[in-house]
């Protein structure tokens, strides 16, 4: 019996690749023969993956069980498909098309495709959101709510806090409240809503604060928006676009910040909030899509993007030591359902569910 994972794209440094190896790294562990197989790959994917055109459905036996990572439109569906095996769906949501069509639309047609084409992979046998959330866009999809299940992303956040200390921006500025925001700077996280509200915060509450926006770009439109604000609002020495960066240079801002705050308006997980909370860094966010699911009543949220309320929140946690220290300890408390213990007991649930025998 083999147990196989089918993937879009494996690199480094990517939530879902590190979801399939993490997964892999488990089945080994308990003593599966298992593989991952992508359809494209960095040099560090084709190091830990195979070429999908090497995977052969006709070697599948319904003994098998073959798991389908599904974040992005990818023809290699149709081997999952045509798949004899036990087929275990993850679903990591797609962005709305919504998002992308005022700055790509090329970028837009993508995620329509991919949304588009998630009913037709609901003949399985598991279907699994890593999030409630997702799970429950799997149920409006037309799977089977009864076949459905969570398997929340594995956030290797040890490895992360063990990450060889950096010396980054932030430690420029210890004097100085430090906001930090980490994602890809793309339409969907509303990274222009997080200018606005620290716009506020800066100007009417505290100017000695700072801005730290840390993830990689994707759409040069949005990019040139984010900057048009930067600029409109004067704020060129109050906010830094770092990139995408290491382990160490993110384990050094997640230390360097004093808050986290988040403004997006669709997540499938948000992998940022769950490593927040392994720093102890305290969360401020806009509740929708899965973030509420994933902090689970912990942080502080809020469901009207009003921004001098946003900022207030800021000072709120600046001001006030006791009400720090309570939103730090209800995101230690949270954190637990994320630890490797945790998400392994969650998969190996998912495949007692299969019926899958012990190897």
């Amino acid at each position: 019996m083999k147990i196989r994972q089918l993937c879009a794209r494996v690199e480094f440094g990517d939530a879902v690749s590190n979801q399939a190896l993490e997964i892999a790294r488990a089945l080994s562990s308990w003593g599966y023969e298992n593989e991952i197989f992508a359809n494209t790959a960095d040099g560090f994917g084709r190091q830990v993956s195979r070429p999908d055109s090497e995977y052969s459905h006709t070697a599948d036996s319904s003994e098998d069980v073959l798991i389908y990572h599904y974040s992005v439109y990818c023809r290699n569906y149709t081997r999952y498909l045509e798949s004899k095996a036990k087929r275990v769906l993850i679903y990591h949501n797609i962005t709305p098309p919504e998002f992308f069509e005022p700055y790509d639309k090329g970028v837009a047609a993508f995620c329509r495709m991919g949304r588009d084409l998630l009913p037709r992979l609901a003949e399985c046998d598991l279907a699994l959101g890593d999030s409630e959330f997702n799970r429950l866009e799997l149920v409006d999809a037309g799977f089977e709510p009864a076949e459905t299940g969570v398997l929340p992303i594995f956030v290797n956040y040890d490895g992360l806090r063990n990450a060889g200390r950096s010396a980054g921006p932030a430690d420029n500025h210890q004097d100085s409240f430090n906001v930090l925001f980490v994602g890809r700077n793309v339409p969907n996280k509303r990274i222009e809503d997080v200018l606005r509200a620290f716009f506020y915060y800066n100007r009417c509450v505290n100017s000695n604060s700072r801005l730290f926006i840390v993830g990689a770009s994707w759409v040069n439109r949005y990019d040139a928006q984010l900057q048009w604000l930067i600029d409109s609002f004067g704020l060129w020495n109050n906010v830094s676009f770092t990139g995408r960066v290491s382990d160490a240079d993110l384990a050094g801002h997640y230390r360097g910040a004093d808050v986290f705050l988040s403004m997006s308006e669709h997540e499938g997980f948000s992998v940022p909030l769950v490593e927040s909370m392994a720093f102890d860094l305290p969360i401020v966010a806009y509740s929708s899509t899965a973030i509420p699911y994933t902090l689970a009543g912990a942080g502080l949220t809020f469901d009207r993007k009003e921004f001098a309320m946003v900022g207030e929140l800021l000072e709120a946690l600046r001001a006030d030591a006791l009400l720090c220290d309570t939103v730090v300890s209800g995101q230690r408390e949270r954190l637990k359902a994320f630890s490797g213990v945790a998400v392994r007991q969650d998969l190996k649930n998912a495949l007692a569910r299969l019926e899958v025998c012990a190897p």
